[in-house]
């Protein structure tokens, strides 16, 4: 099976992206810059592993380069989080994530769907969202609603293509709070600039390292096996979601919400 994977320079996109390629699939892995593509190249080099490393920036709207490659899966994994209250953040760090997490998906998604339409061809599609946009985090709302957003359209999308009879399956992948440096970085990613309250922004900060510490598994092989088997079906489910523990956590919760609000 020939799969485009987005966001696989490392974690999660680079170990789902590996045990594909390790299971005979040709992979054509997507690096945001030529710097990251380079660094990928010599990283594989070094594992022994065969799979083919693209510069695909969702920023640029330009996807061009996948236009000669086959694809019979997609796999829309990468994102990007800028931190910061609704008072606080600026206008150009709220564009940029909704530009690579909504807008750039959306786009490469969209120019996949054409393809398998117009070549009268069945087509997967894994998306990437996260049990962090069933959440109210505050400071942490752009990246939670973008993430949201992906789920609604995934969920929306599977009746459009069923209406529309096109052979194309959607899968949402859900990963729980992994021990990856994103949450981190993206807590930490508030421009000092942005501050109006900043004592509140550096005690919220405080708090969320404290509460993802607690929360954060260290292995998240077995959110890469489950997604691997299902890629590898015909018939893939719809959400594959890992840890299970905060899997059950997040149904629990929205139950409760739904009864109370």
């Amino acid at each position: 099976m020939n799969i485009l994977i987005t966001g696989s320079r490392s974690n999660i996109g680079y170990s789902l992206a590996k045990h594909l390629s390790l299971r005979g699939h040709i992979v054509y892995a997507g690096c945001k810059t030529l710097k990251e593509k380079v660094a990928l190249e010599e990283k594989i080099s070094q594992e022994k592993i065969i799979m083919f490393p693209i510069v695909l920036n969702l920023l640029d709207n330009d996807f061009s380069i996948i236009d000669n490659i086959d694809i019979d899966c997609l796999i829309l994994h990468a994102s990007i989080s800028n931190g910061g209250s609704i008072l606080e953040i600026s206008n150009d760090r709220f564009n940029e994530v909704i530009d690579v997490n909504i807008k750039g998906n959306f786009r490469l998604l969209q120019k996949y769907l054409r393809y398998c339409y117009s070549n009268k061809r069945r087509g997967k599609v894994f998306i990437t969202s996260s049990i962090a946009s069933f959440y109210p985090l505050p400071y942490l709302s752009t990246y939670t609603s973008s993430k949201l957003y992906l789920y609604n359209m995934a969920s929306t999308l599977r009746l459009e293509l069923l209406y529309q009879n096109l052979d194309v399956s959607i899968s949402l992948i859900i990963p729980g709070a992994y021990y990856t440096g994103f949450n981190n970085l993206m807590i930490d990613n508030k421009s000092m600039d942005e501050y109006i309250i900043k004592d509140k922004a550096l005690t919220m900060t405080k708090y969320q390292k404290i509460m993802f510490c607690l929360l954060e598994s260290t292995d998240y092989s077995d959110l890469v096996k489950e997604s691997v088997k299902e890629i590898e079906k015909s018939n893939p489910k719809f959400i594959i979601s890992r840890p299970f523990s905060q899997k059950l956590l997040t149904k629990i919760y929205i139950l409760i919400k739904t009864f109370i609000v």
